[in-house]
């Protein structure tokens, strides 16, 4: 959850700063494209072009000023930048200007969508000049007609109006030689009134305006938001900038999985969309926006060649195909035998089809019967060169068949004999393991040799061994018999005692052996472990009870396992011997029988009475004892024959020591329970030999 969580913030980080880049290119671009007259002009010219107002189109503010600025000079004189009037024949020359500019300045004047009075002061004389029958001032104030409103007016030395006109005529006053006279202006009176509404089809300025304003109305504000928006993520980029090598050494690990060609289409796809755009939506306001959409395949691009460097080219199809055919080439002698017609005619058909077809078409208004003759012949050829390629690989597909099944003739224990020709590429291959197979064979014939002469050795070592060792017991237990007194006693005991173990040793080391062969006869049978265990230690009780340990046992009711009821008797006879020699006096042993997973698992746990430093996968292993004395009388085959006869029977036996805890495992699978289960008293009799490892008749099904 923490990895996905980080992953999560280094996206939205990319994502956030791709958003700022994306809509500063955004606002650059609409400003390039579209110029400042976007921007209406001036900060009042700007709001009225996002009302959608009239007076926020530049051409409208510069018409609009232009026609007060001519009024005002044909009502209040001129006087230049310092204020000083000019003569009475620049004065006249300059109101003769003005009063032809009004009455030509544009059809809106004549069609009464602009009306314009002009009343000169005292001073100025001369008569009233206005467009209208209205008298747009009358008695002391401004008057229009229904349907028209002020857009800019002089009183009074005063000018106002729209603020956005005001703004522009003060510019171009700004921007001129010539300034209308402050005192005939405070005398005079200017009035420009606009009908309300503007006809989008008829000819004039106010048309061309309420076009300009449709059109970059849009794209204004979409210049505004893009501009805020690049803002905001700057500031939540510029609190987040210690991830910017984190997020960046992200997106290189992801784009470092995408093989070049991926990147190349991008690309491709993106230059496609975008001349499919531009050839469809140029007049719309997006056009200008567009291009900028390109930052994340740029931002991608760039961070890929920069963290990833030489492992972009490498990463590619094309690479990996020349990886692919150099590999092959540089290997067995089979893989380029293989590899190189393969190639060869696959990819001499891919360029000769072009190559034709260009001939083709250069040759054919100089000879057109040899140019077609040509290209036919050039693709029957090709045909064939590929055909051979096909006939090749199926070739090479029906030998490499051939050995695979080899192979698995060969894991299988069958015969192979592999039939490969000698002129195949896979010929040495197949000679090699024809070759492995026979070598397999002779190892085998000369393993199972020896395991026979082995077995025969430890069969008349042991029969030869029991021979004279038979009499020896017999004569032990004679002379044990016998009156014998003081030290004759002791040593006749300590006779038949030794060569008790010996004959047990003997059995042992047979029986493992047998074990180990695969030769142990096994009965395998429905059991009760639980029940075996409990019986196994009733039958050793005299033995607890004579030691100094505390056995405690956690056995459920019965665990139904499949195996040989004898061996596995032997097994935790051995195991219980061997705490009962080991273990710590005056300590517990534990007992333990639990189902986990499907399978029966049993635990026999005591403490040692000696320092464990053994390996404790070496300890089952033949003659091997976790008593470095060897004071003791073990023959380091218990836990070997545990282990050999637990797997004997499809199960497991495991050591764990942990300091001077001894701990030991067997684990079988869980059967089903037998139908019908006879009870105790109607059970085949228990096996006599049961103590030297026969199952107990009351563990069985």
């Amino acid at each position: 959850m923490g990895t996905d969580w980080k992953k999560s913030k280094l996206a939205a980080r990319i994502l956030c700063g791709w958003l700022g880049a994306i809509s500063l290119l955004a606002a650059l671009f609409c400003l390039a494209s579209n110029g400042p007259d976007m921007l209406g002009g001036s900060a009042a010219g700007m709001v009225d072009l996002l009302a959608g107002q009239l007076s926020g189109s530049v051409l409208y503010q510069r018409q609009m000023a232009d026609l007060f600025y001519n009024g005002a000079l044909l009502a209040a004189g001129g006087a230049d930048r310092t204020g000083a009037p000019l003569t009475a024949g620049q004065n006249d020359q300059l109101r003769a200007q003005a009063e032809q500019a009004l009455a030509t300045s544009d059809d809106a004047l004549t069609t009464g969508e602009v009306l314009y009075a002009v009343v000169p002061g005292e001073s100025m004389g001369g008569y009233v000049r206005t467009n209208s029958a209205f008298d747009l001032w009358d008695e002391g104030r401004v008057a229009v007609p229904l349907g028209y409103s002020v857009a800019l007016a002089a009183t009074s030395g005063q000018v106002w109006g729209n603020r956005a006109l005001v703004a522009a005529y003060k510019k171009l006053a700004d921007s001129q030689a010539v300034l209308p006279s402050a005192d005939g202006l405070e005398a005079a009176v200017v009035v420009l009134a606009i009908r309300d509404s503007a006809d989008l089809w008829r000819p004039g300025f106010l048309a061309e305006a309420l076009w300009q304003v449709q059109l970059f109305r849009p794209r204004l504000t979409l210049y505004l938001a893009s501009w805020a928006v690049a803002a905001l993520c700057g500031l939540v980029c510029l609190f987040w900038h210690r991830r910017a090598k984190p997020a960046r050494a992200w997106a290189a690990s992801l784009t470092g999985r995408v093989w070049l060609e991926g990147k190349a289409l991008a690309w491709l796809a993106f230059v496609f969309c975008l001349g499919i755009w531009r050839r469809m939506y140029f007049p719309g306001p997006l056009w200008s926006v567009l291009p900028v959409l390109v930052w994340p395949l740029l931002w991608l691009t760039a961070v890929d060649l920069c963290r990833n460097g030489a492992d972009v080219f490498r990463n590619s199809l094309l690479a990996r195909l020349a990886r692919l055919v150099g590999g092959a080439w540089r290997a067995q002698p089979w893989q380029r035998r293989v590899a190189g017609p393969a190639l060869l005619c696959w990819l001499v058909p891919v360029g000769m089809v072009p190559a034709l077809w260009l001939m083709f078409f250069v040759c054919y208004w100089a000879a057109p019967s040899l140019a077609v003759f040509a290209l036919v012949a050039g693709h029957l050829a090709a045909l064939a060169i590929l055909l051979t390629g096909l006939v090749l690989q199926l070739r090479f597909c029906r030998d490499a068949g051939r050995l695979a099944d080899g192979l698995h003739r060969l894991r299988t224990g069958q015969d192979t004999g592999t039939p490969v020709g000698p002129g195949s590429p896979l010929a040495q291959a197949a000679a090699d393991l024809n070759a492995l197979q026979e070598g397999i064979d002779a190892a085998v014939a000369q393993q199972r040799r020896a395991d026979r002469m082995k077995m025969e050795l430890l069969t008349n070592v042991s029969h030869d061994l029991k021979t004279p060792l038979t009499s020896i017991i017999t004569y032990a237990d004679l002379l044990c018999d016998e009156p014998l007194e003081g030290a004759a006693a002791d040593y006749a005991r300590v006779i038949q005692r030794k060569a008790d173990r010996l004959k047990h040793m003997v059995q042992d080391v047979f029986d493992l052996s047998k074990a180990a062969s695969g030769e142990l006869p096994l009965a395998p049978e429905a059991i009760d472990l639980a029940k075996l265990i409990r019986q196994t230690l009733a039958d050793m009780d005299e033995a607890i009870a004579a030691s100094a340990l505390t056995f405690r046992t956690s056995l459920p009711e019965e665990a139904w396992v499949t195996a040989d009821g004898e061996r596995m008797y032997r097994v935790f006879q051995n195991l219980f011997s061997n705490a009962l020699k080991y273990s710590l006096p005056g300590s517990r042993v534990y007992v333990e029988l639990a189902a986990r997973e499907g399978r029966a698992v049993a635990r026999v746990k005591n403490v040692a009475n000696y320092e464990m430093e053994f390996d404790p996968g070496e300890i089952t292993e033949r003659f091997v004892r976790g008593d470095p004395s060897r004071t003791g009388e073990g023959s380091g085959l218990g836990l070997s024959i545990a282990k050999s006869f637990t797997e004997a029977c499809g199960g497991e036996l495991s050591v764990r020591v942990d300091a001077d805890l001894f701990c030991v495992q067997v684990s079988l699978p869980l059967g089903e329970k037998p139908a019908e289960v006879p009870p105790p008293e109607e059970a085949a009799p228990a096996d006599p030999g049961a103590g030297s490892g026969a199952a107990p008749a009351q563990a069985r099904a």
